[in-house]
């Protein structure tokens, strides 16, 4: 555990501030092409009852390497991590950051490059005053791939203090605040999106105006209904746009619903949106 502390230095003329960084974090591994750490936006916890608290799992990948989303698509393995957590804590799902199209000899799937932080939340029913920290420990399993894959597993240890005014850390805090402002928003309704089975074909149709604003579009799809390895095929019906997807020989029966996430704008400007529509017959 490392605890960022605030400095203040005497000079003769001057007193010079540093910031206060409170947050705490897990001493680095690095296992091949990544880097990896647990972090945690605060000196410590408070005692009490029923606490929810957010922990970052922090993954630093050297360049032309990548790892996958919670739904890769047609290759690949998501990330997984199995807990060793003390009495009266359970931690949750891991919540991912939006993907992006990574590609694995010259097949196209869903991941992350560069650097990433992936959340988790633990609930803790009773922490007693008296406590003085709490272990977070878990065993990381991953697929690294680029021109070849590396399946991976490392041990990740947090020591949390109790204390009594936990304080945050404004770096961290600002890292967990950028992390929820990319996560996926719900489709709006108006939007009007339609799928229809075509054979082994999907067609996916909006309205057009929603291409207007941006040069750039994507989907990525869960359950592995339709291909990550496609362009998906574009036609223009006036007011309306249709995107034709080739179903997955791995999904496990007919699709009656299209889901993922919709991506629209480029780089800093890009927002992403669940969606889920039902699949039609063909009209």
């Amino acid at each position: 555990m490392r605890v960022r502390k605030v400095f203040q230095l005497a000079l003769p003329f001057c007193w010079l501030s540093v910031s206060v960084l409170w947050g705490l974090d897990s001493l680095p591994t690095t296992q091949g092409p990544l880097t990896m750490k647990l972090v945690y936006p605060a000196n410590g916890l408070g005692s009490g009852t029923k606490q929810k608290v957010w922990v970052g799992w922090h993954i630093e990948r050297d360049h032309g390497w990548h790892t996958y989303w919670k739904h890769p698509g047609d290759v690949g393995i998501p990330p997984q991590v199995k807990w060793d957590l003390p009495a009266g804590c359970e931690a949750g799902e891991i919540v991912f950051p939006p993907p992006k199209h990574v590609s694995m000899a010259g097949i196209s799937a869903q991941g992350h490059h560069g650097e990433t932080l992936f959340l988790i939340p633990f609930y803790f029913s009773d922490i007693p005053e008296d406590q003085h920290e709490i272990h977070l420990t878990g065993r990381f399993s991953w697929m690294a791939c680029s021109r070849i894959c590396m399946p991976s597993t490392t041990k990740l240890s947090l020591t949390i203090p109790v204390v009594r005014e936990p304080l945050p850390d404004p770096y961290l805090a600002e890292k967990f605040k950028r992390f929820w402002q990319k996560q996926p928003q719900d489709l709006p309704v108006s939007w009007d999106f339609q799928a229809f089975a075509m054979g082994r074909f999907i067609n996916l149709r909006f309205p057009r105006s929603l291409s207007k604003n941006t040069n750039r579009m994507e989907f990525f799809g869960k359950d592995r209904i339709v291909l990550s390895n496609q362009t998906p095929k574009a036609r223009n019906t006036g007011d309306r746009l249709e995107w034709l997807f080739q179903q997955s020989p791995w999904k496990k029966s007919s699709p009656d619903t299209l889901a993922g996430l919709l991506a629209i704008g480029e780089g800093d400007d890009i927002a992403y949106y669940r969606l889920k529509v039902p699949v039609l017959p063909a009209q």
